[in-house]
């Protein structure tokens, strides 16, 4: 038996819907459902009563729950002393990947010339995985593209920073070399580098700002963003890199990528921060937060982001 097992079956009563309690803890229904399978083989023993409507939990089902109690209590206990007890000048994030470009590391400095010694602990992830490590209490709090989702999860709150676009990164061998526009019908003829779930049909993201129907001709994926970058720049491949965050990206500013825009979609989104509704932020991390917001104050986006397209 697994805390997990427990706690999905606790989420599904909740919800009343073993779908929903996926969607509000940004896990796959499957994940959700075979946890609590494989509890209710292990004890030999139906917990939830499934129906076309939802679930509802069977005497024995309410009775485990009962008795579960004591332990989700224990453990939010728990999270809270660490919380508490934590190193005070450590702040731990979840972000999406970008951020770490350039935008963190300007907050570091600005933080170093003000003499606040803090160490910064970052989780690289894709936006519905930071929301997952903020809920969960494994992050204080996450830098995230704002998903659909979130406005359902009442054990996050979520305060935007900015608005940016995603621009085409292409190579000197790429037939747009010279262009500073081009359709999406142009670019789905083109060899694209998906990082990581880019572009699958569950995703959101992208997936939604173009729609499932016309993808574009994935043949490579990964989760290195300098694998990208170096293969577009050697040969005719193309990705989406959002144009803010990559303000300060060696490769364009060097001139061995440049950014185009494709005409005919509209590829703006915004990102911001969530923390969790469960546990109080420290003060370091509110430190952290408002320097980063002050910072992203002080810049003019509608201009950067004209920047050498």
């Amino acid at each position: 038996m697994k805390f997990e097992q427990l706690f999905f079956l606790k989420e599904a009563v909740k919800y009343q819907s073993i779908s929903v309690a996926a969607e509000k803890n940004f896990i796959s229904q499957s994940s959700v459902s075979y946890a609590i399978s494989k509890l209710e083989k292990e004890l030999s023993i139906d917990l939830l009563k499934r129906t076309n409507s939802g679930v509802t939990p069977t005497l024995a089902g309410e009775m485990v729950l009962q008795k579960s109690e004591s332990i989700f209590k224990a453990t939010e206990e728990i999270v809270e002393i660490s919380n508490r007890h934590r190193n005070d000048g450590e702040v731990n994030i979840a972000c999406i990947p970008c951020i770490c470009d350039w935008i963190l590391p300007k907050v570091l400095q600005i933080l170093k010339r003000r003499a606040d010694d803090i160490l910064v602990s970052v989780e690289t992830e894709e936006s519905n995985s930071v929301a997952r490590h903020v809920s969960s209490g494994i992050s204080e709090f996450g830098i995230l593209i704002r998903f659909e989702e979130l406005e359902r999860n009442t054990e996050l709150r979520y305060t935007p920073l900015f608005r940016d676009e995603y621009v085409l990164y292409v190579g000197r061998k790429s037939p747009f070399w010279n262009r500073s526009r081009i359709t999406y019908a142009e670019l789905v003829q083109e060899p694209y580098i998906a990082y990581q779930d880019e572009f699958r049909r569950y995703n959101g993201g992208l997936t939604n700002m173009i729609g499932a129907n016309k993808l574009p001709n994935i043949i490579f994926r990964t989760d290195n963003l300098d694998s990208i970058k170096n293969m577009i720049m050697h040969d005719n491949y193309v990705a989406f890199f959002p144009s803010f965050m990559s303000e300060n990206d060696l490769y364009v500013k060097s001139g061995w990528i440049r950014r185009i825009t494709v005409s005919d979609k509209k590829l703006d989104f915004e990102v911001g921060y969530v923390e969790s509704a469960k546990y109080k932020t420290k003060k370091i991390d509110q430190i952290f937060l408002t320097t980063l917001s002050k910072m992203i104050e002080g810049f003019d986006l509608s201009k950067m982001n004209q920047n050498d397209l």
